[in-house]
């Protein structure tokens, strides 16, 4: 795949330098940032007798509060998520629908689901098997819009950029 390279020497080359500096410094303040943070997981991981519960009702877990100086930090412990499908094959099916008992139908319904065969090629199959304008509305309901995205990379310096 082709990619068009467009070099400025404007406003946006400086644009383009800016935001690659504030990208490098973000990615070490990341790395820092995940260190800090794990290390005050294992902090609030060894003092369970320390939990609180979640103030909003509506979440379910526990958390542990650290105090800094005009500051804080919430170690929130959720807890585990409730899967969303349950597949009839699976071998613990029967062991939950026999735990269950004659509340299975008021604790699960069922569901009919429909998935593209093929994510990564459903666009290509849908041009190449419907013609251009049914290709076009399907492929229009079966999508939803998704932003632009940057992306900052270095790149080696050229022969003119040495000089």
């Amino acid at each position: 795949m082709k990619t068009k390279t467009t070099r400025y020497k404007t406003p946006v080359a400086r644009l383009v330098e800016e935001g690659f500096a504030i990208h490098q410094k973000l990615l070490i303040l990341n790395e820092e940032f995940k260190e800090v943070k794990q290390r005050l997981k294992l902090h609030a991981g060894a003092r369970p007798n320390e939990y609180v519960p979640l103030l909003d009702k509506d979440s379910e877990g526990e958390q542990w509060i650290a105090l800094g100086d005009g500051c804080e930090c919430r170690v929130v412990f959720p807890d585990a998520k409730v899967k969303t499908d349950f597949d009839p094959g699976e071998s613990d099916f029967l062991t939950i629908r026999s735990l269950a008992g004659d509340h299975f139908k008021s604790l699960f319904r069922k569901v009919t689901l429909y998935r593209p065969t093929e994510k990564k090629t459903f666009r290509g199959q849908v041009k190449h098997l419907l013609a251009p304008k049914t290709a076009e509305q399907l492929l229009e309901l079966c999508s939803t819009e998704s932003d632009p995205k940057i992306v900052f990379k270095p790149r080696p310096l050229e022969k003119e950029d040495r000089k």
